[in-house]
C-alpha cells in the first residue's frame, strides 16, 4: 500500500493509507537516504506500507517514494542536512508586522531555502493590523519588484484571509516561519474547528514562544492540507557548493550575463554587474548583504567540513 506521513515523534510515523491511519516503524533499512542526513522520513513523504497483521491500525514503512520537492535546512547542532517537509505545492513563508517584527534576512533565507528545494514561495505579512515602518514596507516591495507574491493579512481582523484561503484550494502547503510570527492564528482563523495553541510573545526578546513542537500535516475545510511547523529561531541554508548560491537570488540572474566573468560569485570580482548595481541602488543593500552572510557561512562550513 502507499501512504502519506502526516507526521513523527521518535521514528514513529502516522502514515494517512487510504481511509485511515496507520502507526508505523521503519522496517529494516530499506529508505534510500544521503549520508548523514539528520532525518530519513519527512510530513508529506509517500512511502510504501505493509500493514501489520498482528497488530490493529499499525504498520511497516518498506520504502519512501521520490520527492518531488522539499524544504530542507541545515541543522547546525547535529551538523546534517534535516528535511522539514517533502512534496508541497506552496510554501507560505510567514512573518509578522511587530511582535516579533519584521526580519527581512530571516525571509531571505526562507526564500533561498524555497529556490533550493524546487516550491513556489508566498510571503504573507501578518499582523499588519498593527502597522509597517517604512523600511520594511520598502523591503516588502522590493520582494514585488524582483516576482515574488507579497499578501498582507491579519489573523485578529481577518485582512487577507479570504485571498489566502482561495490561493490554497486544493494544493499541500506549507507554512513556516519564526516563533510568534502567528502561523497557528492564521490556521484558525482559516478553519476554527482547527483549535490549535496560540502561544504569548517572550517579553524579554520580543521572539514567540513554541506551540507547536513538531511538524504536522491537517486537512483544512477538506478543501487543502497544510503542514504546521514549528517555529524557526535560526535558519541555516542547506550546504550547497558557495558558488552556486547566486543562482537563487532572482535578481541576480538576469545579470550574471553582464558580468566580466561566468563564474563571478558577486564579492569581490572586477566589472561585476550585480556590484555595479547595487551601487545604483537597483539591488537592495540589505539583501545583498544577506547573501553576502549566506555566502561565508557556507564557505565556513565547507571549510570545516574538510578539516
Amino acid at each position: 500500500m502507499t501512504g502519506q506521513v502526516l507526521y513523527g515523534i521518535n521514528n514513529i510515523y502516522t502514515v494517512e493509507v487510504e481511509d485511515r491511519e496507520l502507526e508505523c516503524r521503519i522496517k529494516g533499512k530499506v529508505l534510500n537516504q544521503r549520508k548523514n542526513s539528520y532525518n530519513p522520513l519527512a510530513v508529506g513523504d509517500f512511502v510504501s506500507v505493509q500493514e501489520d497483521e498482528y497488530s490493529q491500525n499499525q504498520g511497516w514503512i518498506t520504502g519512501r517514494n521520490r520527492r518531488s520537492n522539499c524544504f530542507e535546512r541545515w541543522n547546525k547542532k547535529k551538523k546534517s542536512p534535516q528535511i522539514i517537509a517533502a512534496n508541497v505545492d506552496l510554501f507560505i513563508i510567514i512573518s509578522s508586522a511587530g511582535s516579533p517584527p519584521f526580519r527581512p534576512r530571516f525571509v531571505d533565507r526562507m526564500l533561498v531555502c524555497a529556490e533550493i528545494g524546487g516550491i513556489q514561495p508566498l510571503i504573507i505579512l501578518n499582523k499588519y493590523d498593527l502597522g509597517l515602518d517604512e523600511q520594511a514596507e520598502k523591503r516588502l516591495e522590493y520582494f514585488k519588484q524582483i516576482g515574488y507574491e507579497v499578501l498582507y493579512c491579519s489573523a485578529l481582523s481577518g485582512l487577507g484571509i479570504e485571498k489566502l484561503s482561495g490561493g490554497m484550494d486544493g494544493k499541500t502547503v506549507l507554512f513556516a516561519g519564526q516563533s510568534g510570527v502567528g502561523k497557528s492564528s492564521l490556521l484558525n482563523r482559516l478553519d476554527p474547528s482547527l483549535n490549535l495553541k496560540v502561544g504569548e510573545i517572550s517579553a524579554k526578546y520580543d521572539r514567540g514562544v513554541h506551540t507547536t513542537n513538531y511538524a504536522i500535516m491537517v486537512s483544512v475545510k477538506n478543501s487543502y492540507r497544510v503542514i504546521d511547523t514549528p517555529g524557526i529561531r535560526e535558519l541555516y541554508i542547506p550546504s550547497i557548493e558557495p558558488g552556486d548560491l547566486r543562482f537563487f537570488f532572482k535578481e541576480f540572474i538576469t545579470l550574471q550575463k553582464e558580468c566580466a566573468y561566468q563564474s563571478c560569485v558577486h564579492i569581490s570580482e572586477p566589472d561585476c554587474a550585480v556590484k555595479k548595481a547595487l551601487e545604483q541602488a537597483k539591488i537592495n543593500g540589505d539583501r545583498y548583504k544577506a547573501y553576502v552572510d549566506m555566502y561565508d557561512d557556507l564557505t565556513q562550513r565547507q571549510k570545516n567540513a574538510y578539516e
